[in-house]
C-alpha cells in the first residue's frame, strides 16, 4: 500500500474525525503503520475505541480505496492526500489538517494571496451589497476569494470573483456526490473552471451539522485573512473567524447595525479585537501582501487578469484595480497608489475617456 493510499484509506474510515485521526497518527508515527497495528493497539489510542478500531482493521480497506478512486475518476474529481506534492501546505498549519482532499479545478501559486469572505445564508440587503463590493474589489486587484459555496454571502463572494476575472476557491461541507446546496452545482462548475472546489469528505458523504465546522477551518487555513460580512450570535462565520485568529491570520469585520440580529456576532468580533473594515483600502492596509499586489509588485505567481484591464498600461491598470463600484475620493486613490496627484489625475482622465471610470459629485470617482 502506497502512502497516498494509506492516507486515503484512513480518510474513508467512517466516524473517524480529523482530531481523532491526528491522535492516532501521533501514536503510530507513520501512516502505513496504522494498518499494521492490532485491534488492541488501536483501541488503546485516546478517542479511537472499539468501533473505530474495527473500521480501521476492516479487511476490505484496500478495496474501498480502489472503489473510491474509480468513482472519483469517473466523475472528474481528483483526490489529493498529504503525501501528494499539490496538497496545500497552508493546511498543515492546522492541528488536524485533512487527511485527503477531493477537488475539481486546480490550485495555483497565486492562491497564496487569498481572502476568505464569509457571512450568513440570508444576508440583509446591506450585507449582500457589502459582500459583493468587497469581494469584487479584492478580485479586481488579483486576490483569490475563498468561501464555502453556501447560499447568501458565500454565493455572492464567489460570483463577484468570477465576474471580475479572478480565481476563487469553494470549500464544500459534503462530498461531491452530494454537493450542497444542489442549486449551486452550476456555480461550482464555473468555480472549478476558474479556480477550485474542494472537500475533505468522501465522494458520497452527505452534508450534516458536523461537516460545516470542518469545512470552515479549511476555509480559514487557505486564506491570508478572513473577512466577516454580517454574523449572528451563533453564525458559522464566527467559527471561521475563530479558526483564522488561532492560525495567526487576520480577522476583518464589516460593522453592522446594532439593531440587526445578524450583526450581533460580527460586532462582537470587533469588540474582541478584530479589525473593522469598510472598504477594500482598509483590507489592503491590514494585509500587507495584498497591498503589494495592488501596487503591482512581485507576488508569488501572477495575479488573475481582469478582462476589462487587459489592454491597460501598468499605471492605468494599477489605478483601475484600486477602484470598485463604491465612490472613492481622488485623494484616497493618490494615497493608496503612492503616485503623485498629477499622475493619478491624468490616468483617471484616460480611464474616464475609455469609459472604465466615471466622476461623481464631490470630487469622487468609481469604476463603471
Amino acid at each position: 500500500m502506497t502512502p497516498s493510499d494509506a492516507w486515503l484509506r484512513l480518510a474513508l474510515v467512517s466516524g473517524l474525525g480529523p482530531a481523532s485521526a491526528a491522535r492516532l497518527l501521533e501514536a503510530a508515527g507513520d501512516i502505513r503503520a496504522v494498518f499494521d497495528w492490532s485491534f488492541a493497539q488501536l483501541c488503546a489510542v485516546d478517542g479511537i475505541g472499539g468501533e473505530r478500531a474495527r473500521r480501521i482493521c476492516d479487511p476490505r480497506g484496500e478495496e474501498l480505496v480502489a472503489a473510491e478512486r474509480a468513482t472519483c475518476h469517473g466523475a472528474g474529481v481528483r483526490i489529493l492526500t498529504r503525501d501528494d506534492a499539490d496538497y496545500p501546505r497552508r493546511l498543515l498549519d492546522l492541528t488536524d489538517p485533512p487527511l485527503a482532499l477531493w477537488m475539481t479545478g486546480t490550485f495555483e501559486p497565486r492562491d497564496a494571496l487569498a481572502v476568505a469572505v464569509v457571512g450568513p445564508r440570508r444576508p440583509s440587503a446591506y450585507g449582500h451589497r457589502c459582500a459583493r463590493r468587497l469581494a469584487g474589489g479584492l478580485a479586481r486587484i488579483g486576490a483569490c476569494v475563498v468561501s464555502g459555496l453556501a447560499r447568501g454571502v458565500d454565493t455572492v463572494a464567489h460570483e463577484a470573483a468570477l465576474e471580475n476575472g479572478a480565481r476563487t476557491i469553494a470549500v464544500i461541507g459534503s462530498g461531491f456526490g452530494r454537493l450542497y446546496p444542489e442549486e449551486n452545482r452550476p456555480l461550482a462548475e464555473r468555480i472549478a473552471a476558474a479556480g477550485a472546489v474542494v472537500s475533505e469528505l468522501p465522494f458520497a458523504c452527505p452534508p450534516s451539522a458536523g461537516t460545516f465546522p470542518r469545512r470552515n477551518r479549511v476555509v480559514a487555513a487557505l486564506s491570508l485573512a478572513t473577512l466577516v460580512v454580517e454574523a449572528g450570535a451563533t453564525s458559522g462565520a464566527l467559527i471561521t473567524a475563530r479558526m483564522s485568529a488561532e492560525l495567526g491570520r487576520t480577522v476583518l469585520v464589516v460593522p453592522g447595525a446594532i439593531d440587526n440580529p445578524e450583526s450581533v456576532g460580527a460586532n462582537q468580533l470587533i469588540r474582541d479585537g478584530a479589525t473593522l473594515v469598510s472598504s477594500v483600502e482598509h483590507i489592503l492596509e491590514e494585509v500587507g501582501p495584498l497591498m503589494t499586489l495592488a501596487a503591482g509588485s512581485a507576488t508569488p505567481g501572477e495575479p488573475a487578469p481582469n478582462p476589462r484591464a487587459e489592454a491597460l498600461s501598468g499605471r492605468e491598470k494599477q489605478i483601475y484595480q484600486l477602484l470598485d463600484d463604491q465612490a472613492r475620493s481622488v485623494d484616497d486613490v493618490v494615497r493608496v497608489a503612492g503616485l503623485p496627484p498629477s499622475a493619478v489625475s491624468t490616468t483617471l482622465l484616460v480611464l474616464e475617456l475609455r469609459r472604465l471610470v466615471r466622476k461623481v459629485p464631490g470630487g469622487f470617482v468609481r469604476a463603471t
